[in-house]
């Protein structure tokens, strides 16, 4: 209770959004526990709790069964840690609240008719049936082939009660938001109070840098005045340029892949169980048994797919990244998308059916379907009528995907499905479409070992020649007609998207590891080697002034900039000072307590206190020069503010509010226990 009760005593948390990245190294698994260990037997620390590379080991070793990690250790070892970094900021908390999990209520939330979000989203990927969770059941206890071992169903339930554990007291906190009625006025006063003022502004964007005379100590006592400024305070970081030396695969490699294929194909076609041996030869064996539509593959292999003879093996073709040969296995014609409507009457007993039997027969009679809808529907549609629009087959519960595309359209249904009971009519139907039900092996078309070590060869050659970034910079216009150098910032620790490219952790990892001006080794990521070059390097708390030299040249560059016009814009009418600076007086309209900056000032910087000024100063009056983030402003405000009238007494402003509020509750209080948790993270040995 200690971390928590510390956090309580602040008397205020400031609440801010983090990315929780995933990290680790594109290197073997035990390898990977030996490096984060080595003789350090602290992986780190949360709140003051010692995490030992003994507990951190038995975590990832739990978790790894779960999910689909092999090759991909880097998002093992970063859930893995986020998991825990859960569980240490909020354990104490569940205990003293009493938030306990029962196995009844394990039982529902995973198996019944009230599905967690947790479970839903990541055991049944967002599907939600009977037919399902019997199913997984099954899979959970054992009793199906190819089912969860029972470490796995141990570690499954373990997570899931975790997971439920955070939800129901995410939906605490979520009660508790609310806004009142003066809050409400508040956010609606911002929104739609406005003034209108004539303005002068000078903007520093107009005025050259290099008419602006500084010294080395304006920069300094610049610094030493704002270096401990909370918007200064800094976070670990590290900044890093890169080239990119993309690994594609060769038009041998592509042969080399569609001979493999060809060499299949008498095997494949004399099969016995085509399932069986597409599922071991193919690189994805989950889409081993798939259906085409004509159309949707090159010629002449689509008009093979629709005309030859079944059991007939078609291809090598390329389709996607992939190349492929197919065996023909069955031929129908189906639907594959409809168009319908429907009433949920959300109960699920006799009186559901008997209500939603009831609207039936009214709509029946009166051809209401839309006025029925607005009046007794349940869901997110009644409010368009019930229109579902078009979806294909997969995309709803089973027993109302069937009612839809095996149902008439314009016939009245009532079906029962784990939401209650529907009132449903289907609207529109695509004509029935050739289906080709195939059995698929197909082959990444990747660049082989050879390609690879000749990329790396490349690579290799760069890093050894051009080994500080002032050569980093020059050489890399010499590769393959000018390469260009792309730049990271501030990287955190636990980041593994590094621009955009996907599990980066060994880039991140490199970053931290290296000193200040060091080239990297070639390092594989996502099918390219990446050449780095350590350029920043930024510790938490306050920061240094080569950190800051460059914000603090721009600013003191600014304040010269005000000090050199200021004293013209003191006196005078609005007129006097815009023919003093030659420019113009300008207007600015409808302008709120939430407006970024002054409408035709040219100035796109957020000019909060100059905001705050227009709507202080009494009208008439000449402000004085207002010394902003884009500029030097004076201004007159020409009428007295126009209050905005809320129609409904803020009633609607303050349901929004107490909603954003709500929204954001969970997020927040996640990450002011992060932030004052006092988090050490040692598994990169730092």
């Amino acid at each position: 209770m200690a971390l928590i009760e510390k956090i309580r005593r602040q008397g205020w948390l400031v609440l801010t959004m983090v990315g929780i990245g995933i990290v680790g190294f594109l290197i073997p698994y035990d390898a990977v526990i030996a490096l984060f260990g080595g003789t350090n037997s602290d992986i780190g620390s949360i709140g003051g709790n010692t995490i030992t590379q003994q507990e951190w080991k038995t975590a990832l070793e739990a978790r790894k069964p779960l999910f689909r990690y092999e090759g991909n250790e880097q998002s093992l070892f970063a859930d893995t840690w986020n998991q825990i970094i859960e569980t240490e900021l909020y354990e104490d908390e569940f205990q003293e609240l009493g938030l306990a999990i029962t196995e009844e209520e394990y039982d529902e939330i995973t198996f019944g008719t009230y599905l967690s979000p947790f479970v839903k989203s990541t055991i049944y990927q967002g599907k939600d049936s009977t037919e399902l969770k019997e199913n997984m059941r099954k899979n959970f206890e054992g009793l199906i082939p190819n089912s969860l071992t029972p470490q796995q169903s141990a570690g499954w339930k373990k997570l899931i009660m975790q997971k439920r554990q955070k939800e129901k007291y995410d939906a605490m906190l979520k009660r508790g938001g609310y806004a009142n009625n003066i809050d409400a006025k508040w956010a609606f006063k911002l929104q739609n109070d406005k003034a209108a003022v004539d303005f002068v502004v000078k903007s520093f964007a107009e005025i050259p840098d290099s008419t602006i005379t500084w010294a080395e100590s304006d920069l300094r006592a610049w610094y030493n005045k704002h270096k401990k400024d909370r918007e200064y305070k800094q976070e670990t970081g590290r900044s890093i340029d890169y080239i990119m030396f993309p690994v594609q695969s060769s038009s041998l490699d592509s042969s080399e892949i569609k001979d493999a294929l060809i060499a299949l194909i008498p095997q494949f076609t004399t099969a016995s169980n085509d399932s069986a041996f597409a599922t071991t030869n193919a690189s994805t064996p989950m889409q081993a048994i798939t259906k085409f539509k004509s159309g949707s593959i090159p010629e002449p292999f689509n008009s093979q797919l629709v005309n030859d003879s079944i059991g007939k093996v078609i291809g090598p073709f390329v389709d996607g990244g992939s190349m492929k040969i197919v065996k023909i296995l069955k031929r129908t014609t189906e639907v594959d998308s409809v168009q319908a409507r429907h009433i949920l009457v959300d109960l699920k007993d006799a009186a559901g059916k008997a209500k939603a039997d009831s609207i039936k027969n009214v709509i029946t009679k009166n051809n209401n379907f839309v006025e029925m809808a607005a009046m007794y529907g349940t869901d997110g549609t009644k409010s368009n009528g019930g229109d579902l629009g078009m979806f294909t087959r997969g995309s709803m519960v089973k027993p109302f995907e069937d009612a839809c595309f095996n149902g008439a359209v314009g016939e009245l249904q009532v079906l029962k499905t784990d939401f209650g009971y529907h009132v449903l009519e289907v609207t529109k139907k695509n004509a029935a479409a050739l289906v080709n039900k195939v059995a698929v092996v197909d082959k990444s078309v990747v660049a082989s070992q050879r390609t690879v070590r000749a990329a790396y060869s490349l690579a290799k050659e760069f890093s050894m020649n051009y080994g500080d970034t002032t050569l980093f910079r020059m050489a890399a216009d010499t590769l393959k007609g000018g390469t260009r150098i792309q730049s990271a910032k501030n990287l955190k620790p636990n980041d593994t998207n590094v621009n955009g490219i996907q599990n980066s952790g060994e880039i991140v990892n490199w970053g931290y590891s290296a000193e200040l001006g060091e080239i990297s080794q070639p390092m594989m990521v996502e099918g390219q080697y990446i050449i780095a070059a350590l350029i920043d390097v930024k510790e938490r708390g306050v920061p240094t002034f080569a950190n800051l030299y460059d914000l603090a040249k721009t600013e003191v560059i600014k304040e010269k900039k005000a000090e050199k016009y200021i004293t013209m814009m003191k006196e005078g009418t609005l007129e006097e000072i815009a023919s003093k600076l030659e420019t113009q007086v300008k207007k600015g309209e409808n302008i709120t307590m939430r407006s970024a900056n002054i409408p035709g000032s040219g100035v796109n910087a957020a000019e909060n206190e100059l905001i705050g000024a227009i709507f202080g100063l009494k009208t008439g009056l000449i402000s004085s020069p207002i010394i902003g983030k884009g500029g030097v402003y004076v201004f007159s405000r020409t009428a007295d503010v126009v209050a905005g009238t809320s129609a409904d007494n803020y009633i609607s402003d303050q349901e929004r509010l107490s909603t954003s509020i709500q929204n954001r509750f969970s997020g927040a209080i996640f990450n002011a226990y992060r932030e004052h948790s006092d988090i050490e993270d040692n598994r990169f040995g730092r």
